[in-house]
């Protein structure tokens, strides 16, 4: 269709995709879900043996950046909710890295719906000087096709 053809050109053509969205129920919102499904097609995003670090968007980066209701202590390896990069992995690894995007570590936050408009300012600074970072920024890490067979099976084993 015309308009998924006109995604994929815009998705082709850039350096960064930045998903910003509000974070709901540990995911992301259905609409940029269908996004995903509908424009990360086979033979122009992954294909074949084209993915991770050969797939397709080689050489692009993708960066989540996105609200959530919860406080930062409640997200964590030991927090009530756990961490937000195992929760975001089918995102982060499953459709961004595979599709060989180069993954940014996400930008959260945190609390939105509760917090002063003082504390919303000085988040917006904090974005504003993470995207002023992003060429630091960590990777998110993600397997190479290098360290495994024509099976997929790892090498060495």
């Amino acid at each position: 269709p015309a308009d998924i053809a006109a995604e994929l050109e815009l998705l082709k053509q850039c350096d960064l995709l930045v998903l910003n969205f509000p974070l709901y129920w540990f995911s992301l919102p259905a609409i940029l879900k269908g996004w995903i499904d509908r424009v990360f097609l086979s033979g122009v995003v992954y294909g074949g043996r084209n993915f991770y670090d050969r797939g397709l968007m080689k050489g692009k980066q993708a960066w989540l950046t996105f609200t959530l209701g919860g406080r930062d202590h409640m997200f964590g390896d030991e927090a009530i909710h756990g961490d937000l990069n195992t929760m975001l992995r089918p995102v982060l690894r499953g459709s961004l890295g595979y599709a060989g995007f180069d993954v940014l570590e996400p930008f959260a936050a945190y609390h939105v719906p509760y917090i002063t408009q003082e504390a919303r300012v000085e988040m917006l600074e904090q974005l504003d000087d993470a995207v002023n970072t992003l060429a630091s920024r960590p990777r998110v890490s993600y397997p190479s096709l290098d360290h495994f067979d024509a099976q997929m099976n790892p090498l060495g084993k």
